[in-house]
């Protein structure tokens, strides 16, 4: 392994504190009290616009197939809250992680019932298997990716798909740094620790990716969620599609 990837993996070790994402969401754990009625196990409840952006997301997360929300409004009309909804579900698929990996579509129907909330059902269209859902590896820094791609690539496996929570470097030089792992993994131009160093006990140069790449070589196929923004999953395809 040369001393790009020794560095890159020996990082991936560290509890790096980086660079924190603008956009926070709530980790909403299965059976929070605050998001469940009382009155009824399989309802969800909501009294804010954030709210009822953390119980989709609760529901996205178990990859659930359909989900019913009361949603505790103070003098909003059904226009309003309408709006709200709306709103709501196209943050959760465009603009989460999770949502922007597994949702192909969010649609709901919503009444309003005794003038005091509104139920909202919200029928999830997903373009994930819940096992895809599940393989999801989770890690605290966004170096980790290195570290995990080098097993992932020893072991054979097709995909790689990551949630972090912090992004340690910029979204370009992540996906700079994975193009210049697949260069050396796939073109054998890795060295182990002990021959990393020269005769002269100097460290030889990392082989450079060449600006005409040969006619056989397939680049990875790497994709970040939410696409746009602030993101916290990757998804990398090792292997084409046979």
């Amino acid at each position: 392994m040369n001393k790009r990837l020794v560095c890159l993996a020996a990082a991936s070790l560290l509890l790096l504190t980086g660079c924190s994402l603008e956009r926070q969401y709530s980790v909403v754990e299965p059976h929070e009290n605050q998001y469940w009625e009382s009155t009824a196990d399989d309802i969800l409840r909501a009294e804010s616009y954030q709210d009822f952006v953390n119980t989709i997301l609760l529901l996205v997360e178990q990859h659930d197939d359909q989900g019913t929300i009361r949603l505790y409004l103070t003098d909003v009309d059904y226009a309003d809250a309408f709006t709200m909804v709306k709103n709501a579900c196209a943050e959760v698929r465009l603009e989460t992680a999770i949502g922007s990996y597994s949702l192909e579509a969010l649609d709901f129907d919503m009444q309003e019932l005794r003038n005091s909330y509104y139920q909202v059902g919200l029928l999830p269209t997903y373009r994930r298997t819940a096992e895809e859902a599940a393989a999801i590896v989770e890690t605290a820094s966004s170096s980790a990716i290195y570290e995990l791609l080098l097993q992932a690539w020893e072991e054979g496996a097709d995909r790689l798909t990551v949630r972090y929570a912090y992004l340690a470097e910029e979204r370009e030089s992540l996906l700079e740094n994975i193009r210049q792992l697949q260069w050396e993994l796939e073109t054998g131009r890795q060295e182990t620790p002990s021959d990393a160093q020269t005769e002269e006990g100097e460290t030889p140069e990392i082989p450079e990716i060449p600006e005409e790449l040969p006619e056989d070589y397939v680049p990875w196929e790497v994709s970040l969620y939410p696409p746009e923004g602030d993101s916290s999953i990757i998804e990398i395809f090792l292997r084409p599609a046979s």
